[in-house]
């Protein structure tokens, strides 16, 4: 770099200001005093303060999502959440092809002449290796996804602690802490209550009390169904934050607007008060069971009745 040589870089862009706006809401939701979360050491600082408390997952959670992905670049823009100006990687290069271009680039300089690969080429490959890189990682998520809906469709019904990864408005996504498993909670599953989804809070809230769940709650699933095909599985809630876990509390709706409901209607239905009335002989409801057959009534005399001529008219 003091000689003025290129060499590809790894970025990290700061977030969108948009984001941090959202994550210092997002924060002070929690009950969390924090200031202004522009400055990445005070984002730093709210990592440290949290360590241990209950709202230590929802905040990291937070935090993942307002960052931006770093990417290989020979443009110097630093590194974001290392706090430096320039910085490169260079281990093994069986890991990264971009540690070996910085292991040739040294070589050439060892060797007394000049490099080769710079300008627009440079950043050419940069791109090619950041797209490389996501590739390889999407290929293995998806491997380690297939395995563990191998492993979850042969225990439809068993039960897992999980944590709240991601909130919407459809429903929620949890993954196991012992095993990593992600699943989805469809908000229909929720059937104990009446439930809104807020964006800023990241929480879907129901009506009452304490009944709400958001990013970074700690409850417990069953594995309801799995498609190893279409790599779903869909899990439903069985309980509540476990022993020694903070229960959770409704989060405040932003700007106190309601939101609009994403399951069932606008209020619930309302019992009918009072007692049924019996259903009389004259009544137009459809009786329950059989009617009973009434035996014919005799005529004086003691007559026999033969067909309809015995009938009276």
């Amino acid at each position: 770099e003091d000689a003025g040589f290129e060499f590809l870089r790894r970025v990290h862009a700061p977030p969108d200001p948009r984001k941090l706006k959202a994550l210092t809401e997002f924060v002070r939701e929690l009950d969390i005093k924090v200031d202004n979360l522009q400055d990445r050491f005070e984002v730093q600082a709210l990592l440290a303060a949290i360590a241990g408390r209950p709202e230590e997952h929802a905040v990291n959670f937070a935090v993942l999502r307002s960052l931006q992905q770093a990417v290989y670049s020979p443009i110097v823009e630093g590194h974001y959440a290392l706090a430096k100006q320039s910085y490169c990687h260079f281990t093994s290069p069986i890991r990264r092809y971009p540690d070996l271009t910085v292991h040739r680039l040294i070589d050439v300089l060892l060797a007394g002449a000049r490099p080769t690969l710079y300008g627009a080429e440079l950043v050419a490959l940069g791109e090619h290796c950041s797209e490389r890189e996501r590739r390889a990682e999407a290929a293995e998520r998806d491997l380690t996804k297939v395995k563990l809906l191998a492993y979850m469709s042969e225990r439809i019904g068993d039960e897992l602690d999980a944590i709240v990864t991601g909130v919407e408005r459809f429903g929620m996504f949890a993954q196991g802490i012992e095993i990593p498993a992600e699943g989805m909670i469809h908000i229909s599953s929720l059937t104990d209550d009446y439930y809104h989804f807020d964006r800023t809070s990241h929480s879907l809230t129901g009506r009452r009390v304490g009944n709400a769940f958001r990013l970074g709650d700690r409850i417990r699933v069953a594995v309801a169904h799995v498609d190893v095909d279409r790599r779903e599985l869909d899990l439903r809630v069985v309980g509540r934050a476990a022993a020694g876990e903070a229960t959770p509390r409704s989060p405040k709706t932003s700007n106190n607007k309601k939101s609009k409901y994403s399951q069932g209607p606008t209020s619930p239905p309302k019992k009918a008060k009072g007692k049924r009335r019996p259903t009389t002989k004259n009544s137009s409801a459809a009786p329950t069971g059989k009617a009973k057959k009434k035996k014919p009534r005799k005529k004086p005399g003691g007559g026999k009745k033969s067909g309809k001529k015995g009938r009276r008219k």
